[in-house]
């Protein structure tokens, strides 16, 4: 008897359905025009070349509930098993887009290889269009304009996540949705029903109590955490849902103890260090509840699992929308690692003890 295709829920309209490409119309999209259209693989029969081909296609997701626009998922992501879905979290201009862009670019220039692991485009065409807007730009001294509130929210990049050296991997999602959308209730943040894992970003200025700082912040913290966290909840307390806390924009704390230690940390021997997670967790805890960000500690009330972190996207500060001094990424892949290994992506005795 043949196994049953295995059940994948769309990010998109965020229905779940057997995923079985045989026999399925297959689409490609055209780079210039931005339209899909069939593709016939009948006559494809080298495997290499059917293989290069379907790398590329999509099928169109059939939307069993009949109640989103028609959309497309590239054939690879149900192929590797259930993908993994991280959601970005934080009111506006906290820099989400900017940490996301930076982990992208810190992933293309192969620094994940010192965790012992590798990852390719899920979706060339759209991680490309994603590398064209918003990496190269960032590195290249461009402040990225803010995330635009969207009605079907989709995933901005994906990617396959794998051991250096091993066969298969693991898919992974990535979304950024605007601040604004994530304050209120509403279609815009269905994507937190398929949500495997959440990166919230803590803005310094926005939520420490120090001198130089214009903005004062709230004692309630951050809209945008509690707002996603009470949808995600059902009956118990505690989330399953692991979660990882960056401080973003931590340049601007690089003179202050403990954070000048951490972001001239780094992990060049690629073993995966629960205990180091742990110390950063510890101290970034601290540092928020000292200066009175108590607010935007919520996660770790709420999570089973989670890690803090102190990280800065770009190095430094712009000006006029530049950012003069070369843009350098500070301990931007951390995160994600943390929440890569308290997703199951990595596995291990130090990952299971990774935000415990």
């Amino acid at each position: 008897m043949s196994e049953k295709p295995a059940a994948i829920r769309c990010p998109v309209c965020l229905d779940s359905f057997p995923w079985n490409t045989d026999g399925a119309d297959l689409y490609e999209l055209e780079s210039e025009t931005l339209q899909y259209r069939l593709i016939n693989m009948a006559n494809l029969r080298d495997p290499h070349k059917r293989d290069y081909r379907l790398r590329s296609a999509f099928i169109r997701c059939p939307n069993p509930s009949q109640d989103t626009g028609t959309h497309y998922l590239p054939v690879l992501y149900g192929r590797y098993g259930r993908p993994l879905v991280i959601g970005f979290v934080g009111a506006s201009r906290t820099g989400k887009t900017h940490l996301l862009a930076a982990m992208i670019g810190e992933i293309e220039a192969g620094n994940l290889q010192r965790y012992g692991l590798s990852a390719v485009p899920l979706d060339q065409i759209r991680h490309r269009d994603f590398l064209r807007e918003k990496v190269h730009p960032l590195y290249d001294g461009e402040r990225l304009a803010y995330t635009a509130p969207s009605d079907l929210p989709e995933f901005v990049d994906a990617m396959v996540f794998s051991r250096t050296g091993d066969t298969g991997g693991h898919p992974v999602a990535f979304f950024d949705l605007s601040g604004e959308q994530l304050t209120r209730v509403g279609r815009g943040e269905r994507f937190l029903a398929a949500a495997d894992a959440l990166i919230f970003v803590v803005d310094p200025e926005k939520s420490l109590r120090l001198p130089g700082f214009a903005t004062k912040p709230s004692d309630l913290g951050d809209l945008a955490f509690g707002n996603v966290l009470d949808q995600l909840f059902r009956q118990d307390a505690i989330l399953d849902i692991p979660a990882a806390i960056v401080v973003s924009k931590s340049d601007v704390l690089r003179f202050m103890h403990p954070v000048d230690r951490w972001l001239a940390q780094t992990n060049p021997g690629g073993a995966l260090d629960a205990e180091l997670f742990r110390m950063e967790s510890r101290d970034v805890y601290a540092f928020l509840h000292q200066h009175g960000a108590q607010g935007w500690l919520l996660p770790t009330a709420r999570c089973r699992r989670c890690t803090l972190h102190f990280a800065s996207a770009t190095g430094g500060r712009h000006t006029n929308g530049r950012y003069l001094r070369q843009v350098r990424p500070q301990r931007v892949l951390e995160p994600l690692v943390a929440v890569l290994a308290m997703t199951g992506v990595i596995t291990g005795p130090e990952a299971e003890a990774v935000g415990r």
